[in-house]
């Protein structure tokens, strides 16, 4: 009954993800798009209100030839600002316009890394492209220091969902009961096959508040309900440390770790883009 549970719940997330990723995708596009042709009109307009203003300086310059020297002068100079200062404000519009479009692919890089996150795959591409638009907008950003320090395990391997991390969890409460009803030095044979039997037989205590292995598993339970993959990492190492069963949760706690990184990185992010956006 659990596996067909598991198997209609993965068909319902694939569905899911294979919807998302296509209004994903059309989202991206549709917005690359109209940012595009936004781009372009502004870059029209200015181009046209440039022209514009020459046209005005060059008419002035011939209406000056027929006056005074010292007025021709005068009056040239004053075309000459006229035409400095609307190329200064063309060009700050183009490094405006420029900016916003970095802006614009940093929060699509967010919903990206998100994507590839929910789905537990390697992210080496999506952070060497948020790297890219980052440059575009703030090359000191104390954010291009969290990308980097994000764990290349994670980069290159993904991690697992918070949905495989309970799955892993609860295939290893037995292990955790077996290991910690053994005598230190972890017995022979038959001290094993009693704690087998015992950690079956084993009742569940409901209380998280003592040092038993049960207390422990209940209160990494509690954490991973809320969300608290850090802090669910640091009791289950806490708990088990000096133990047999340490060992056993070394790669389960390995990846709640990396993947409670990566999440508060992509939070830092998307915080980021949304901040950049309204500057």
């Amino acid at each position: 009954m659990y596996a067909e549970r598991e198997t209609i719940l993965d068909k319902e997330l694939h569905k899911e993800k294979i919807k998302a990723a296509a209004a994903l995708k059309s989202l991206q596009e549709k917005l690359e798009e109209e940012f595009r042709m936004e781009i372009e009109r502004k870059e029209s307009e200015a181009e046209m209100e440039l022209n514009k203003l020459k046209d005005l300086a060059k008419a002035e310059l011939l209406a000056a030839i027929t006056r005074e020297k010292a007025s021709q002068i005068e009056k040239l100079l004053e075309a000459n600002l006229n035409i400095n200062a609307l190329c200064m404000a063309f060009y700050a519009r183009s490094e405006e316009a420029r900016q916003s479009h970095s802006v614009h692919k940093l929060a699509l890089g967010a919903l990206a890394l998100e994507d590839a996150l929910s789905k537990g795959l390697p992210i080496q591409k999506e952070i060497e492209a948020l790297k890219t638009y980052m440059d575009g907008v703030d090359k000191d950003s104390l954010l291009g220091l969290v990308m980097a320090s994000l764990p290349e395990d994670t980069l290159e391997n993904g991690t697992d969902t918070i949905l495989q991390l309970n799955h892993k969890f609860d295939g290893l409460k037995g292990t955790l009961r077996h290991f910690s009803l053994l005598p230190p030095g972890g017995g022979g044979i038959l001290a094993h096959s009693l704690a087998y039997i015992a950690s079956v037989l084993k009742v569940k205590e409901g209380d998280s508040s003592g040092d038993g292995i049960e207390s422990v598993i209940n209160r990494v339970e509690s954490l991973l309900a809320d969300g608290k993959l850090l802090e669910a990492a640091e009791t289950l190492e806490n708990g088990l440390k000096g133990s047999q069963a340490a060992e056993v949760v070394g790669d389960w706690v390995r990846q709640a770790r990396n993947r409670a990184i990566t999440e508060q990185a992509l939070t830092l992010l998307q915080s980021y883009a949304t901040s950049v956006s309204h500057t």
